[in-house]
């Protein structure tokens, strides 16, 4: 077991450490956009990017994961797969810019309540190369291509920052500076992996029965992945809606950080996705994935443990005349360490996807999602008036909750999964008591210090105990 923890964890951090490169650049660009937009500014913009967030799901219909499944199943038909795949998705994205190239101006009036109709120019153009583009990354991964994948990804990031600074810093462009340099980003990710995806097509294998049954597999995921994204995302229209454009810039500031969680979840999900695929007739599997679960435990909560105890000095630092999250921003550090909470039990519901795959369930996802977009909806409407941004963040964090136990119950019987909760949740409740703790005395930076110090020592214990249950079965 101890061999197969060790390749899982390599391939993991190789490819999840590449995921959070392009990711993070989002966390980099915080002190630019908080110290540069007012708070309604700021909020427009994290509601632009709401918007893109929800077409992406029907940009990708779900053929991401039916491209996962089928290139890894079907090994003598890759070339099959990857055309049929991408062919598809070049029509069916262009098909969509079009649309919504068309209807610009009435769009951006009822999306962002402003009409400037290049806005969604730009957005129509993001949305189809990224469409092609980050599904073409999943073959550098499963093609074990590790080297390239990093690449493009510092590529992606150097991009980025250098258009949003000379575009948002230095010309002053604003909103639509923004939202071009994130164009910008997105055509040298396209022409940077066009070379991979034409050496692996062969249009004379284009399959429209591949097609069908690739759409089969992968069309249930587009309602889990809509409520997905209603969870993650709609928070932000509620949010304008009961209590400003302002508020939802202060909001957005808080949850970018605290999605900081969410890019170390989904960082690992791309590695636990293409493992646990090759493990299906593994008898030892089980037992494996349930020591794997341990590890992540420990990891998700001390990250979380350390954003509890420093989030309020790390906002505060002052980098090159930047502090991470701009002064009239500050009001939002108290949600972050709550948002991280709710993406560890996305962790947790991630951890739970071996049973779906291997029993072609994907159809039931939709009603887990649905637990938790629903809740969330309810809850936000019922949180936000009496408690403001907090209200939304504990929204969040319970429907996450609600959706990764709920899914729990219905994999242990498709495949169980013998998870060690004697180890986990005492772990688990002692980073809730630090939280609790600090939200009531609010600690010192000495304090925060020599707790955290204490804190790891448990962990380094944990490790030491994990690894040797590892190695000894």
């Amino acid at each position: 077991m101890f061999s197969s923890l060790k390749q899982f964890f390599k391939e993991s951090v190789i490819y999840s450490f590449g995921y959070i490169l392009i990711r993070f650049v989002s966390f980099m660009l915080v002190p630019i956009y908080t110290n540069s937009f007012s708070q309604k500014d700021y909020g427009t913009l994290s509601l632009i990017f709401t918007f893109i967030g929800f077409a992406q799901i029907f940009y990708n219909y779900g053929m991401a994961s039916s491209l996962m499944k089928f290139y890894a199943g079907e090994t003598e038909k890759k070339a099959e797969v990857v055309t049929t795949t991408f062919i598809t998705l070049f029509v069916t994205s262009f098909l969509f810019s079009a649309l919504v190239w068309l209807f610009t101006t009435p769009l951006t009036t009822v999306l962002f309540g402003e009409n400037n109709p290049a806005w969604l120019h730009y957005i129509a153009g993001i949305l189809f190369l990224d469409a092609i583009s980050v599904r073409a990354m999943i073959l550098l991964r499963f093609d074990n291509r590790a080297l390239k994948f990093m690449l493009f990804a510092l590529v992606n990031v150097i991009v980025t920052m250098a258009a949003n600074i000379k575009l948002v810093t230095y010309e002053g462009l604003g909103v639509t500076g923004a939202i071009e340099a994130t164009l910008i980003a997105a055509v040298v990710s396209f022409l940077l992996i066009l070379p991979t995806l034409l050496k692996n097509l062969r249009f004379s294998s284009y399959s429209k029965e591949l097609l069908r049954r690739m759409l089969s597999f992968g069309i249930p995921f587009i309602p889990a992945a809509f409520f997905q994204v209603v969870m993650d995302l709609s928070d932000r229209y509620l949010v304008d809606w009961l209590g400003g454009r302002e508020l939802v810039g202060i909001y957005s500031a808080g949850y970018k950080l605290g999605s900081l969680m969410l890019i170390v979840v989904t960082g690992f999900n791309m590695g636990w996705q293409p493992f646990f695929l090759s493990k299906e007739k593994d008898p030892r599997a089980p037992e494996l994935f349930a020591h794997i679960a341990s590890y992540i435990a420990i990891a998700l909560t001390g990250i979380w443990v350390f954003f509890i105890l420093f989030v309020d000095d790390l906002v505060r630092l002052n980098l090159f005349g930047y502090t991470i999250i701009g002064e009239r921003f500050w009001d939002s550090t108290a949600i972050i360490p709550v948002i991280m909470l709710g993406y560890i039990f996305l962790g947790f519901y991630d951890l739970l996807m071996p049973g779906i795959f291997f029993k072609n369930m994907s159809r039931t996802l939709p009603r887990y999602r649905a637990i938790g977009a629903v809740s969330n909806i309810g809850l936000n409407l019922l949180f936000i008036p009496r408690w403001g941004i907090m209200g939304a963040a504990w929204a969040t964090c319970i429907s996450f909750a609600l959706m990764g136990v709920t899914l729990y119950f219905h994999t242990q019987r498709l495949f169980r999964i013998p998870f060690n909760w004697r180890f986990v949740l005492p772990r688990f409740g002692l980073g809730c008591g630090i939280y609790l703790l600090e939200f009531i005395f609010k600690f010192s930076l000495q304090t925060s210090v020599i707790l955290f110090a204490v804190y790891l020592v448990v962990i380094i214990f944990s490790l030491f105990r994990l690894k040797k249950a590892g190695a000894d079965s």
